[in-house]
């Protein structure tokens, strides 16, 4: 086993999180505040994580250690 984290594990850390603690914590309160716009703030928050994973990647690709 390698002490690294490559970019593969940087990106399943961060997707995990941001799945984990955006979805299912959060989807009774977005049901009920966004009503029908409910995949809409979906797919917005999406775009935003994925933003947010290429941002990890790159990080992790100048900052090995």
């Amino acid at each position: 086993m390698s002490d690294k984290i490559g970019l593969k594990e940087a990106m399943s850390i961060g997707i995990g999180g941001m799945v984990g603690g955006g979805i299912f914590a959060v989807l009774g309160l977005a049901v009920s505040l966004a009503q029908g716009g409910t995949p809409i703030a979906f797919l917005i928050a999406g775009s935003l994580a994925l933003l947010t994973s290429y941002s990890y990647a790159k990080l992790s690709l100048v900052y090995p250690r």
